[in-house]
């Protein structure tokens, strides 16, 4: 099958179609590992059938059905959107930025860049608000549609900033370093993120919960003394009040360093009994224990320097080959195919980067009941967790496999079996 010119013209052959190739072939290879899920379904579905009865498997089904369309419904028109800007006119589109910014190429990056991800954010809230509305018929929400759009609006401009910001600094180097570029994005890439999780439990948290000291002395000392027991040392546990929103129960382990914290939902402190409150904080535990947010900080970071790899290539060859009128490295409008190119890249990354998510989760709960050795416990939070948030217990096994991020509730009610 040939591909259109324009597309084509990107990869001549050599090393950046190897690159290419080599990329898919990384992205293939947790396929290859993780073999197949299918033989595994008659078990699984025991498992179903012993502690859910078929109303509410059916329900959750039929949400998560819907929601799971949505989504790839969402990836697909993003993706086609942003082939479609990668190969409009790019260099009329460079040369009107520069005449509205005063030549200033960097801010003539900037306004690209902010147009671009103002209109996908657009062209995805649809789909959020079809997102919303399904979580508000089934109970899961309960907020308004003002408070839904005023979360929007937050998580949107924070995301403008973020690709405004990174994207004029990697396309400048781009410009101006035309050999080392992608060492120095990498690095100007690893130190922003690296910042930014360590800021976002003191910054950018605050702007969607309010955060308190868990109120009850008696749990807390049993929670802080759990965590020692698993070599975390937690000074506090914090609560989100996540119940102005929603009914969901949830629990999570953030930050890096001296801002590493563990914080539960409010549903959770008011909804569960005090022995699976902390069954779920050794799961968080397990987290902390075996350094996941480290390693997975490093795993990312990793990945960003494959993508930079394969956009020293790709952009490199538009930018020499006058693709769509550009006119060089410095053509501003350049952030038009490297975003479309980080955007793709993304949603590729998808079903690596959820098989080394269920992985560490799997791990975290193998943790939480070597620390607690209650099995039963386990079993028994995980069924009131699906129940609460109205879990697709048992999903085919294509879709564990390429859009889950956790091991599914069936699986994980059979490592406890096992763990007896």
């Amino acid at each position: 099958m040939r591909l259109p010119a324009a597309i084509s013209s990107l990869f001549p052959p050599g090393r950046t179609w190897r690159r290419t190739c080599l990329l898919g072939l990384l992205i293939l290879l947790p396929t290859a590992a993780s073999g197949s899920l299918a033989p595994e379904r008659g078990q699984l579905e025991r498992i179903v059938a012993a502690h859910y009865d078929q109303d509410f498997v059916k329900k959750g089904r039929d949400f998560h059905r819907a929601v799971r369309t949505s989504t790839l419904i969402q990836i697909a028109v993003i993706a086609v959107a942003v082939l479609w800007l990668a190969l409009g006119p790019l260099g009329d589109w460079g040369a009107w930025a520069l005449d509205a910014t005063g030549g200033r190429a960097w801010l003539a990056r900037a306004l690209i860049l902010f147009l671009v991800a103002v209109g996908l954010s657009f062209l995805r809230l649809p789909f959020s608000v079809f997102r919303f509305a399904m979580a508000r018929d089934v109970g899961l929400r309960h907020d308004t549609w003002a408070s839904f759009l005023l979360d929007w609006g937050k998580a949107a401009g924070i995301g403008w900033i973020l690709v405004v910001g990174v994207g004029v600094l990697v396309l400048g180097l781009f410009a101006s370093l035309p050999r080392t570029w992608w060492a120095a994005a990498w690095g100007t890439v690893a130190v922003l993120t690296v910042g930014y999780v360590m800021l976002a439990p003191l910054v950018v948290d605050p702007l969607f919960n309010r955060f308190h000291r868990l109120d009850d002395p008696a749990l807390e000392a049993r929670l802080l003394e759990l965590s020692r027991e698993g070599g975390v040392p937690a000074q506090e546990i914090l609560v989100a009040d996540a119940s102005r929103r929603t009914t969901a129960v949830n629990a999570y382990f953030t930050g890096f360093g001296h801002t590493r914290r563990i914080v539960l939902y409010d549903t959770l402190v008011q909804g569960f009994p005090p022995d699976e409150i902390a069954m779920i904080l050794a799961h968080e535990v397990g987290h902390w224990r075996r350094h996941h947010i480290e390693k997975g900080l490093a795993l990312g970071l990793a990945a960003v320097l494959v993508g930079l790899w394969l956009a020293h290539g790709i952009l490199g060859r538009a930018a020499t080959s006058g693709f769509h009128g550009l006119e060089g490295r410095g053509d501003p409008a350049l952030v038009v195919p490297a975003y479309a190119l980080y955007i793709l890249l993304s949603i590729v990354s998808v079903v690596p980067s959820n098989w080394v998510s269920r992985r560490m989760e799997a791990q975290a709960d193998l943790t939480s009941l070597q620390l607690t050795r209650d099995p039963d416990t386990f079993i028994r939070t995980e069924v009131r967790l699906a129940k609460e948030n109205l879990s697709e217990v048992l999903p085919p096994a294509w879709v564990e496999f390429t859009l889950y991020t956790h091991p599914c509730n069936a699986r994980r009610i059979r490592m406890a079996e096992e763990f007896r």
